[in-house]
């Protein structure tokens, strides 16, 4: 007797058929790629080019931050002399001078200051001024700023045995007091780096064409002094972001060179929180330098927060949850991805298609939600949490509808079912974004955030110390938040550096955040370098000494 097989059974059994082709049309893929990278390594190591492209290789490793033994954020050989003292060599750095044309316009800043009180009760008088050159930056312009800081004397102490120490200086509220370093242009250094991704040493290119010569020591160690003075305020950030009702977070390798022995073969990583406030408004976005990416320190990021944190599919974020007070979202645009992946290698693969299609939908209704939200008549929050469900509730429905059917027929450890086991594993995460009603399907917010250290990061290779990976999260999480929040991040860094030193509590700290920095006085201070002028009767180059960090 023939069998006979059912209509369902036939289907099931064509759909089976369909995958196995797809997979050996795959495997047939993956085989060419392969030989195809060891025919190119065979020419590479045996062809007539070998030993010019072995040179090339050579020299793109051939930093010369591997030669720099300073605890900075980027490096480089530095002009010195060798000093020879008993039993060791000390190296003495002669970047604490800096020779700037005499053609160099200067212009004088008078700081008021308020009256003070000697120690013996009396009010102090006037009896001069301190003055200290320091070099500013105006966009494709030089400028010296002298600064005029009142000097007081007490009268009534005058002829005692501390007559020496009756001499006031006005304080000066920079963090770079004593430098030959102005606020505006650590602040230009600081965002063509990480705001724009220039490297120092194209910096010292650019500066070297000034006239000024600027060495990459010189600049990173500016940059590591002062964000040793800002550290308070990346604890302002800290308490910020942890106003936000949602976190979007995400993280990327860091590779740093100078680790202590124990961590050595720990890889480094650089995470990244967006902030989004209850109404919906964006907050800041902080980053932190993390030694490992291990549960433990994904828990201890997020530890005390007790509300929402979307990420990716790492499962240390699920872990994290478990032991947290926050609800945890997942990411659709992260289940897409992997059915994206099958294409970029087989083109034609029928069922990734069909994935890709199903979320193309949901993505397209997603978004027309949300441009309605950002309109001029957004719905409710009550009531735009009901249309979303109405709206994206089948859309959803349908994907999952597909995984289920296609998993029956899917090869076990193959790239389609993996991509399917990815999203029905995590089907409850990624569906929760429904009942939150500033979140999406997506964890895009985080993704775009860490972007740009990501494409510096091509730039300046590694970080030389976990100090100086520190100094550029403390960095990358003020510029990016000034874009967030659509400040000016040459003008906020400028007013930081500018005053920041003259912050003593958590409320001045606070102060300083970019949503709550007064720029107003920035402007002035602008409008005063603009007015410099270049001295006529000056023939001989300004030398600018001060401090080094």
């Amino acid at each position: 007797m023939k069998s006979t097989l059912s209509t369902d059974d036939n289907n099931q059994l064509q759909q089976r058929i369909t995958v196995l082709e797809d997979e050996v049309e795959s495997q047939k893929i993956e085989i060419e790629h392969w030989k195809h990278l060891y025919l190119s390594s065979l020419a590479r190591l045996y062809g007539k080019k070998s030993e010019v492209a072995q040179k090339e290789q050579l020299n793109l490793f051939d930093e010369a931050e591997l030669e720099n033994s300073l605890d900075a954020i980027e490096h480089s050989e530095d002009e010195v002399t060798v000093q020879t003292i008993k039993s060791y060599t000390r190296r003495i750095n002669k970047n604490r001078t800096l020779s700037v044309d005499a053609t160099t316009p200067i212009v004088e800043i008078e700081h008021p200051s308020s009256t003070y009180v000697c120690s013996c009760g009396s009010e102090m008088d006037r009896v001069g001024s301190f003055s200290r050159d320091a070099l500013a930056l105006i966009p494709a312009t030089k400028v010296i700023v002298r600064h005029q800081y009142p000097q007081f004397r007490c009268s009534n102490c005058l002829g005692e045995e501390k007559e020496e120490h009756t001499l006031t200086v006005a304080q000066d509220s920079s963090v770079l007091k004593g430098t030959i370093c102005e606020p505006s242009l650590l602040s230009s250094i600081v965002s063509d780096k990480m705001a724009y991704g220039l490297p120092l040493y194209r910096q010292q290119q650019r500066f070297s064409q000034l006239g000024v010569e600027l060495s990459r020591q010189v600049m990173s160690g500016w940059m590591m002094g002062a964000a040793r003075e800002l550290s308070p305020l990346k604890e302002a950030l800290e308490r910020e972001i942890r106003r936000c009702s949602l976190w979007n977070v995400d993280e990327t390798t860091l590779q740093v060179l100078r680790v202590p022995e124990e961590k050595a073969s720990q890889n480094c990583f650089m995470a990244v929180r967006v902030g989004t406030y209850r109404d919906g408004s964006k907050g800041p976005i902080l980053f932190d330098y993390l030694e490992n990416r291990t549960n433990d320190a994904l828990a201890t990021l997020l530890q005390d927060f007790d509300q929402v944190v979307q990420s990716d599919g790492l499962y240390g974020y699920s872990n994290a949850a478990k032991g947290g007070e926050f609800t945890h979202l997942g990411c659709h645009v992260h289940a897409r991805r992997k059915f994206a992946d099958i294409l970029k290698v087989q083109k034609r693969h029928k069922h990734a298609s069909e994935a890709i299609e199903l979320y193309g939908t949901f993505f397209h209704h997603e978004k027309e939600l949300l441009e309605v939200q950002k309109g001029e008549h957004p719905l409710e929050e009550r009531e735009y949490l009901m249309q979303r469900r109405k709206i994206l509730g089948p859309d959803l429905e349908a994907i999952y509808s597909w995984l289920v059917s296609v998993q029956q027929v899917a090869i076990p450890k193959t790239p389609l079912y993996s991509a399917i086991t990815y999203a029905l594993k995590r089907w409850e995460e990624l569906n929760r974004f429904l009942d939150h009603p500033h979140a999406t399907s997506s964890n895009n917010r985080a993704e775009n955030a860490i972007r740009p250290f990501m494409l510096a990061r091509k730039g300046f290779l590694f970080a030389n110390t976990p100090q100086g990976a520190q100094a550029s999260a403390l960095y990358f999480s003020l510029t990016e938040s000034c874009k967030a929040m659509g400040v000016d991040i040459h003008r906020y860094l400028t007013y930081v550096f500018a005053n920041a030193g003259g912050c003593a509590t958590e409320s001045d700290w606070d102060a300083m955040l970019p949503s709550q920095a007064n720029l107003s006085e920035i402007e002035d201070y602008f409008n005063t370098l603009t007015k410099a002028k270049v001295d006529p009767n000056r023939s001989e180059p300004y030398i600018l000494r001060g401090k080094r960090y």
